[in-house]
């Protein structure tokens, strides 16, 4: 394993405890549509930005496309469970959320399976699903699709809330 490859490792893996430790908090959810989507969209094209770097000179193969697409499927489906599962909390005019242990267990649950899937295409010598770009990529895509399901769940809560 080069440098380079383990400093993406040491970045990817302190981003994923940065977010696990922000999402498991209560967190005020800011009422603009920029603070949903900046963080995540930022996250996937860093990781969009490392695979094009990858493929420079390489050749995608089909086990790449599958790998990769197995991956981001697996991101959109664990976003939408733990936002699913997130707690919303109106105090106020103001909205908190936090994952709390099922949003946890969710993304453990995603975190391994994806590392899993990493594994698999290393092995089996895929040359784009092994590395911190597509891990980024997807945990972006987790995240959007998460912060997207939690905001929804609060405005809809906020309606019912004023409705009362």
């Amino acid at each position: 394993m080069s440098i380079s490859s383990l400093a993406n490792a040491a970045i990817v893996v302190v981003i994923v405890i940065a977010v696990l430790a922000r999402r498991l908090s209560w967190s005020e959810l800011e009422n603009s549509d920029t603070d949903v989507w900046r963080g995540p969209l930022v996250m996937a094209g860093i990781g969009l930005y490392q695979l094009h770097d990858k493929l420079t000179g390489a050749e995608l193969g089909p086990l790449d496309i599958t790998l990769l697409i197995l991956g981001v499927g697996l991101a959109l489906f664990a976003g939408l469970a733990t936002g699913r599962v997130a707690q919303v909390e109106h105090r106020g005019p103001k909205v908190f959320y936090r994952l709390g242990l099922p949003g946890l267990g969710i993304m453990v649950g995603y975190l391994v399976l994806r590392l899993g899937l990493a594994g698999v295409g290393h092995l089996l010598g895929a040359t784009i699903t092994s590395g911190g770009g597509s891990l980024l990529l997807t945990l972006g895509a987790n995240l959007l699709v998460q912060s997207v399901v939690v905001q929804s769940k609060a405005h809809r809560q906020a309606e019912e809330y004023s409705s009362r």
